[in-house]
C-alpha cells in the first residue's frame, strides 16, 4: 500500500507520467546506457529491478535487451508503464513504496534507480532498501541530483519554497508557459558570441529549474519534475559513495566519468554503481 504521507509525490508523478508519454527511444537507450553502465549482454536473461519506474521508458529499454524486469513506482504512473510495456510479457509492474518493498531480499541481478531517490524523504534509507534486494554478485546503479555551490543552492531553495506550495496543476501550466524560456536559454548559451553566452548563463541561474531540453514537450515535463515534488534533495559524491560502503558494496564506480550526453546540457548528477560481494 503506497505511503499516503507522500501525497505530493504521488499526485505529481501520477499527473506527470500519465499526461506526458515522452517516449523517445533513441534518447532513452542512450541515457539508460550512460546512467546504468549496462550493455545488452549484461541484461540478457537477467532479473532486473527498476526502483521508481515512472512511465516505464527504461523498463522498456531493459526488457527489449532481453531482461526480465520488475518496475515499481509509488504513484499511479504504473498505469502509464503498463500501457507502454503491454506488448512485453517479461515485464512485471506494481505500485509500491521503496521503504516497504514487497520483494525478496537477494533476488535481483541488476537494480537501477535514476532520478528517484532524491525525491524521497530519506534517499539513503531508500537506497539501502534497494541494495538489500541484490543477489550476491548483483549490481546497483543510481543517479541523484548533485549539490550545487552555495549561491546556486540558495536560489534553488528560494524557488522551491514557493513552487512546492502551489497546486501541481498550476505548476504544470507554469511549466508549459516557461518552455520558451528554456529554448531561449539554450540558444543564448550556445551562441559563439561570448557576451551573449554569458547572458544565457545569467538567465539560466535566475531560472535554474526551467529545462533546456531540445524537445518542447520534454522541457515541460522536466521543469514540472524540478519544481513540483515536495522532496528534491541534492547530494555530494562523498555522501552518496558512503551509502554504497554502508551497504557493503564493492567495485564502486563513478559512471559519469566516461559519459557522453545525448544532448548538450543534459543534467549534472551523482551517478554511481556498485556490486554486492559474491561471498
Amino acid at each position: 500500500m503506497p505511503d499516503l504521507t507522500q501525497s505530493r509525490t504521488i499526485s505529481t508523478y501520477s499527473l506527470q507520467w500519465n499526461r506526458y508519454r515522452i517516449l523517445r527511444p533513441e534518447e532513452d537507450r542512450a541515457t539508460f546506457r550512460n546512467r546504468t553502465g549496462l550493455t545488452d549482454a549484461d541484461l540478457s536473461g537477467s532479473l532486473v529491478l527498476d526502483g521508481g519506474c515512472g512511465m516505464g521508458r527504461y523498463v522498456r529499454v531493459a526488457a527489449e535487451a532481453g531482461a526480465r524486469v520488475v518496475g515499481i513506482d509509488l504513484s499511479e504512473a504504473v498505469q502509464a508503464a503498463r500501457d507502454l510495456n503491454a506488448d512485453l510479457p517479461i515485464v512485471g509492474l506494481l505500485r509500491a513504496d521503496l521503504f516497504r518493498l514487497p520483494l525478496l531480499e537477494g533476488s535481483f541481478d541488476h537494480i537501477y534507480s535514476l532520478g528517484v531517490l532524491d525525491h524521497t524523504p530519506d534517499p539513503r534509507r531508500a537506497f539501502l532498501s534497494l541494495a538489500r534486494r541484490l543477489k550476491p554478485g548483483g549490481r546497483i546503479a543510481i543517479w541523484v541530483y548533485q549539490k550545487e555551490r552555495p549561491a546556486l543552492e540558495a536560489i534553488i531553495e528560494a524557488h522551491r519554497a514557493i513552487s512546492t506550495r502551489l497546486p501541481v496543476p498550476v505548476l504544470e501550466t507554469l511549466s508549459r508557459w516557461s518552455a520558451p524560456i528554456g529554448s531561449l536559454k539554450r540558444r543564448l548559451m550556445n551562441s559563439p558570441n561570448r557576451l551573449v553566452a554569458r547572458c544565457g548563463v545569467a538567465l539560466n541561474v535566475l531560472t535554474i529549474g526551467v529545462s533546456m531540453h531540445p524537445d518542447p514537450e520534454v522541457r515541460v515535463c522536466d521543469t514540472l519534475d524540478w519544481y513540483a515534488p515536495k522532496y528534491a534533495s541534492r547530494h555530494t559524491f562523498e555522501e552518496v559513495s558512503s551509502w554504497f560502503h554502508e551497504a557493503g558494496l564493492v567495485e564502486i564506480e563513478d559512471l559519469s566519468a566516461r559519459q557522453t550526453h545525448y544532448h548538450k546540457g543534459q543534467g549534472n548528477g551523482i551517478n554511481l554503481a556498485g556490486r554486492r560481494p559474491v561471498a
